[in-house]
């Protein structure tokens, strides 16, 4: 255990939290680590989960180096926002001095648009491709398209979506998905770029 990372996701709600939970597994698992993975619980969209996440990071101050993770994965939704506003306002919301390694993910302007990235890969799991994405600022019209395609696969789910992030995650095909959705393609690439850092930090080459 004490060779495995720590890395924490934090994450606006479940939605984000197992997609990103599954791209993390995945990527690590091509470095051959086995990072533990833990996920402070959070609700409530953008503001709230902003905010919460500068409080969580606040309690770091008063236990020095105490807790603080190998790696902090941030991700929350772009909304109807310019895309590089708000990663500029996540990463202005890290203090570097308790947080200094970090990655931040900013699905423009859903997750579920990242949940649907690779319509390929979407098939696979799913059975059928989603509808076509008119890259509405909405998200029930992301969640929507799922549901109807779902719908049409005669695939029930207990808890919504979500549930399909670790399958289609696993069949996505990086590439593809990026060139659909940049912001997964940036978060993609700056995740596994810190990945490999962190094994190579933790397990130097001889």
């Amino acid at each position: 255990m004490a060779d495995r990372p720590r890395i924490v996701l934090f994450c606006e709600d479940r939605g984000h939290e197992l997609f990103v939970r599954a791209l993390v597994d995945r990527l690590a698992a091509e470095l051959h680590m086995r990072p533990v993975l833990q996920a402070p619980s959070t609700r409530g969209g953008h503001a709230r989960a902003l905010e919460e996440f500068k409080v969580w990071q606040r309690s770091f101050l008063r236990q020095a180096t105490y807790g603080i993770p190998d790696l902090l994965v941030l991700v929350i939704d772009a909304n109807c926002s310019p895309w590089n506003d708000v990663r500029r306002e996540l990463e202005a919301a890290i203090d570097e001095a308790v947080m200094p390694h970090h990655v931040v993910g900013c699905p423009d302007p859903h997750v579920e648009r990242w949940y649907i990235a690779d319509p390929v890969a979407f098939q696979q799991v799913v059975g059928v491709q989603p509808g076509r994405d008119r890259e509405k600022c909405d998200p029930r019209f992301y969640k929507q398209l799922i549901d109807e395609a779902l719908g049409g696969a005669g695939i029930p789910l207990l808890t919504g979506p979500a549930d399909l992030a670790p399958d289609l995650v696993a069949a996505m095909d990086f590439y593809r998905a990026g060139r659909t959705q940049p912001s997964l393609r940036h978060f993609v690439d700056e995740l596994r770029g810190r990945l490999r850092r962190l094994a190579d930090s933790r397990f130097p080459p001889p």
